[in-house]
């Protein structure tokens, strides 16, 4: 008798899954990428996953493109080598390899660079931040002055490795909205950012900490900047900022980390330099910081995703930024900060935050709310767990075709 395959709905969620996870670079260095790859491990290991860990991925046939690469900076031109089918199929092949000596359920990487022409039985899932199509001419850095073949190779690359996905999950409506353009819709997801800096405090450690810098600052700030490149972050209007609050009658300090550029700047603006959050050291300095500031600035003006936004939800601290690129999902008017619209002069932010901090009850309702966000939505164990359910359905999807499969072909 030929026995019927199960439902995928039916399958045991309780099964155990491996997951192979994917990434051209080393998934468990805390300093690739802003830590987001290795804060996905931990939290897929924290809630029993297995993970067969397929990184870093060997890059050495790029040395064959030495010529290109010198071509196209004697042309001035930047572009992705990444992008070439002969760099794709090395990655391709790489994976390949290792998941024949060691077979996984699912697939999952955190670009879909490395998947784009990977042939394997296991599902894919990718969850990433963009698409190419609106990178090329937003984002700046290596996206600028890219040729029309280079244009065209990375759309190819993106639209092809969509195709091979079950699930594509993006951490912003920005991102995910444009990815529905170039797929199939239905398997496209959100599914935000968390923080990278620990949280042990509570709703209740929030409100008091509002509450007591309104009660000590009474015409006093404490602005906070987090960015490694001070022209595309808005430093200069963060500066700004500073400067039109000092004038209003609000002693305002300016903290700077990630960068120190070369320019002299007034005494309230204070450069702490890069911090590395790999060790208790510095993530305890960058969360005294988190702590101790009033706002979060950051008037940047590219942003794929917000990390740093979650990180500042996660101490209570309301935001300013942008609503630019992926800014709106991380920044909510209202709820954890505002978000202006792009370009708009450093006053306005000024002028949002005398609003704010001339009503305490009204700051430390925001600081809640801020604190909130993070609980319900900004965070990395409720994504995991979500991710954790997307793999766990792909591969019950899978694993159903494949029994309806061989139950045609024992029909026949």
């Amino acid at each position: 008798m030929i026995k019927l395959p199960e439902r995928a709905d039916r399958i045991s969620q309780a099964a155990p899954m491996r997951i192979g996870f994917v990434s051209i670079y080393d998934v468990t260095d805390a300093r690739a990428w802003s830590g987001i790859p290795s804060q996905i491990l931990k939290e897929l290991r924290a809630q029993g996953i297995e993970v067969e860990i397929i990184s870093p991925l060997s890059q050495t046939i790029k040395f064959l493109l030495t010529p290109s690469k010198l071509i196209a900076k004697a042309k001035g031109e930047k572009r992705s080598f990444d992008h070439l089918p002969f760099v794709l199929r090395s990655y391709a092949r790489q994976i390949e390899s290792h998941i024949r000596r060691h077979p996984v359920d699912v697939i999952f990487s955190t670009s879909t660079i490395p998947i784009t022409l990977l042939e394997c039985k296991a599902p894919i899932i990718v969850w990433t931040d963009a698409v190419f199509h609106l990178m090329f001419d937003y984002y700046g850095g290596p996206f600028t002055n890219m040729s029309k073949d280079a244009v065209d190779q990375g759309k190819w690359q993106e639209e092809t490795a969509l195709e091979r996905c079950a699930i594509a999950a993006y951490s912003s409506t920005w991102a995910m909205e444009t990815a529905k353009q170039l797929t199939d819709a239905a398997k496209v997801r959100l599914l935000p950012f968390g923080s990278s800096v620990p949280v042990r405090h509570a709703a209740s450690d929030i409100a008091a900490s509002a509450k007591r810098k309104r009660e000590t600052r009474k015409n006093q700030c404490e602005l906070l900047f987090v960015g490694v490149d001070w022209e595309r972050k808005g430093g200069e209007t963060a500066v700004k900022t500073a400067q039109l609050l000092n004038e209003s009658g609000i002693a305002t300090r300016l903290k700077v980390v990630g960068c120190r550029p070369q320019a002299i700047y007034p005494p309230y603006v204070e450069f702490a330099g890069f911090i590395d959050k790999n060790g208790a050291e510095g993530q305890e300095r960058i969360a005294a910081m988190f702590r101790e500031a009033d706002f979060f600035i950051l008037p940047t003006k590219s942003e794929a995703a917000g990390v740093v936004f979650s990180e500042a939800s996660s101490f209570g601290l309301p935001s300013l930024a942008y609503a630019t690129g992926g800014v709106p999902d991380y920044v909510r008017n209202g709820v954890n900060g505002e978000c202006l619209p792009a370009g708009s002069p450093a006053s306005e932010f000024a002028e949002r935050i005398k609003n704010w901090l001339s009503d305490a009850a009204q700051y430390e309702a925001l600081a809640v709310r801020a604190f909130g966000e993070y609980e319900e939505r900004l965070n990395w164990r409720k994504s995991v767990e979500r991710l954790i359910q997307f793999c766990r359905n792909a591969r019950d999807s899978a694993s159903s075709f494949d029994q309806r499969q061989n139950l045609q072909a024992a029909r026949n």
